[in-house]
């Protein structure tokens, strides 16, 4: 696959993330009620909350499947392919937006499970579906030749396979919530209820989407080297980011129940649990960044191009290090977000949105690519000091109501 190819590739980012977007409205208005139903033992309307997620994720995958196989080209023309990229970003995000399907469900499953208080089980069929479509890739765009279409494919797949194994969990493993017939119904004021439900986790994965696109369209402008580069190296960056989604959904639950029940300071043990454990996992990323993503960036694009291997590496060296702010970020917000505590997630958001935004319009275009790969780890550190300032300000509600009555 050559630097041409991935730069199509590239461009269909902001297609995929609407999608994702509209996958964690659904999974954030719904999981929760349904973990207020279980807290109640009431098992019915749980499993009716999880057949009318499941079925409005289905009516959402048909609208947008059809969208983007009728307006694909336009819309990709749109967030910034050329005619020289338009064949193989079509190529890849027609197949891409067949799996639609599949993305909506991966994350709308994966979110009533870590719901139900198994983040173990989340995580791993996340993990799962990530090494998949590392090992497809290789083997899509490598020995079977199929090029972009192959990378499509490969994630559609890997999707499905982690799709599947959320709903063998469901329907076989867990005793308590079930997807039955009698529960694919959408119950009466369900869809409202859910979307407001899920607005301010909505709301957040919508800035973040809009902050990338911004970035995407500087790096654009930059070349197809440095787009190559950027899908390289961040193919393999989310890899290593991916524990951060479940364990923020695990601490955000964990937060919800606790703070319910009057053990809030619970929820401080939980967070100090959760960024060990992202701890532990960015030493192997750190560990494997500068010494094996040399080799992981060759295959992952296929590319001889040294510029591209050594953009991508720049990427990576500049990031990874800096993982720990963001799981600050994310655990800290997630645990505000559990506490109804919305506004400061939305504030925290949004500044990642003006920290990318500054970087695209400005930064970029005077310092370059290297721009790009400071921008993220300084959105981090800036987050970080609000999100750790706002708990503090919310410091009483990490506390029992006893402590802080007297």
């Amino acid at each position: 696959v050559g630097s041409l190819a991935l730069t199509g590739v590239g461009v269909c980012l902001p297609l995929i993330l609407i999608i994702s977007a509209f996958a964690a409205l659904v999974a954030s208005g719904g999981a929760p009620r349904a973990s207020i139903f279980m807290g109640k033992n009431d098992h019915d309307s749980a499993e009716k909350t999880l057949g009318g997620c499941v079925t409005t994720q289905l009516i959402i995958s048909v609208i947008v499947t059809f969208v983007i196989l009728l307006w694909c080209e336009d819309l990709l023309f749109a967030f910034g392919a050329s005619e020289n990229t338009i064949g193989y970003a079509a190529d890849y995000m027609r197949i891409y937006a067949l799996g639609t399907l599949f993305v909506q469900l991966t994350l709308g499953l994966n979110s009533f499970i870590t719901a139900q208080g198994f983040a173990k089980t989340g995580m791993y069929t996340v993990l799962i579906g990530a090494v998949l479509n590392i090992v497809l890739d290789l083997l899509f765009m490598g020995p079977l030749g199929l090029g972009v279409g192959g990378a499509a494919l490969a994630t559609v797949l890997s999707q499905g396979i982690s799709a599947a194994l959320g709903f063998f969990y469901i329907l076989r493993r867990e005793p308590d919530l079930h997807f039955g017939k009698e529960a694919v119904r959408v119950p009466r004021g369900f869809v409202p209820d859910m979307f407001l439900t899920g607005l301010s986790m909505a709301l957040m994965s919508a800035i973040y989407s809009i902050g990338s696109v911004i970035l995407q369209g500087s790096i654009n402008a930059l070349g197809n080297v440095y787009i190559a580069a950027q899908v390289g190296g961040r193919r393999l960056a989310e890899l290593f980011y991916m524990p951060g989604v479940a364990l923020g959904a695990s601490v955000a639950t964990y937060a919800s129940q606790n703070f319910g029940a009057n053990r809030r300071r619970r929820i401080v043990q939980g967070q100090w649990v959760a960024l060990a454990i992202y701890g532990v996992w960015w030493l192997f990323a750190l560990a494997f960044t500068f010494t094996a993503a040399p080799a992981a960036i060759r295959l992952i694009t296929g590319s001889t191009n040294p510029d591209v291997l050594e953009n991508a590496l720049l990427y990576l060296h500049v990031s990874i290090p800096m993982v720990p702010p963001m799981a600050v970020v994310v655990i800290v917000r997630n645990a505000l977000q559990g506490m109804k505590h919305t506004v400061a997630p939305l504030i925290c958001s949004t500044m990642e949105l003006v920290c990318k935004a500054i970087f695209g319009f400005r930064l970029v275009p005077l310092l370059g690519y290297p721009a790009v790969c400071a921008c993220e780890p300084v959105a981090w550190v800036i987050c970080m000091v609000f999100i750790l300032a706002a708990a503090y300000a919310f410091r009483n509600d990490f506390r029992d109501t006893r402590e802080v009555r007297a």
